[in-house]
Formats: structure tokens, sequence, C-alpha cells
């Protein structure tokens, strides 16, 4: 009884195999790389290290470090936020970061600014920025200095 299920089971698989193949040819389909690139996002990545004071921190659970990498339009002036990065509960400074962008938001030569700035209860504790230049490689690392506000 087994021999014959195990038959009558490998036939109607089979069968059902044949049935759904088609008769007709289909297109074949091609892809190629140069197509799938252009649809992904190459992402940069721009790293550094924040710095406060002589390297020490008294740190609250409601500390927060906002990094914002803004692009200048160099037509209209307007800034516009192309990445951005939080740390909450920060321990101890100096504070490496890598900071992740979209290579397509920038261009060769645009002007970008990194602004830093550090908020402790909800006010702000100090503030940093510098200016930044694209190059087709990317952004250098970069090294900030907060002041106290």
């Amino acid at each position: 009884m087994k021999r014959i299920r195990w038959f009558l089971l490998t036939v109607l698989t089979l069968s059902l195999l044949v049935a759904c193949r088609s008769t007709k040819p289909q297109a074949a389909t091609q892809f190629s790389l140069r197509q799938t690139q252009q649809t992904e996002h190459v992402n940069g990545h721009l790293m550094g290290t924040v710095n406060y004071g002589a390297g020490f921190f008294f740190p609250s659970t409601s500390d927060i470090l906002d990094i914002s990498l803004m692009k200048t339009d160099a037509i209209t002036g307007l800034m516009t936020e192309i990445s951005h990065l939080r740390y909450r509960n920060i321990q101890k400074f100096p504070l490496p970061f890598s900071l992740i962008y979209d290579m397509a938001d920038v261009s060769e030569g645009d002007s970008c600014s990194l602004i830093i700035t550090l908020s402790v209860d909800g006010s702000v504790k100090a503030q940093g920025l510098t200016q930044l230049t694209f190059t087709a490689n990317g952004f250098e690392d970069v090294s900030i200095t907060l002041v106290s506000l």
C-alpha cells in the first residue's frame, strides 16, 4: 500500500510539473550591471572627532549631541541638511563619529558645513561649526572643538 501511495504521489507531482510548463517561448530578460548601479545609492562616510573642554564631561541622561551635514545652494544661499546623526547620553570627549550621507546629494566643489550642537536639559550648552569642501573622494576627516555658550 505504501508503494502505491508513493508511486501515485510521484506520478501526480510529475504530471503537475509537465502541465505547468509553458509551450510558448519566454522572452529573455537581460539585466546589465550599469542599470542596477544607476538605481542604487552610493553612501559616503564623513569621519571625525568632536572635542569639548579638556576631554572630560559630566554626563547626564538628558545630554544630546546633534551632528548635521549641511549643503549651501550656490544660487539661493539656502542651507539644506544632507545627513544627521544624534548621540544621547555622551560619556566622554573626544567623541569619534562616522556620518553616512548619499553621495548623489553632493557635487564636487559644493560648499558644505558641519554643525554640531550639544544640548543639556533642553538648552544649548556648546556648538561647533566647520566648512567642508567636497572632492571626488568625498570629505576629508575632520576634528571639531565645541565652544561653550
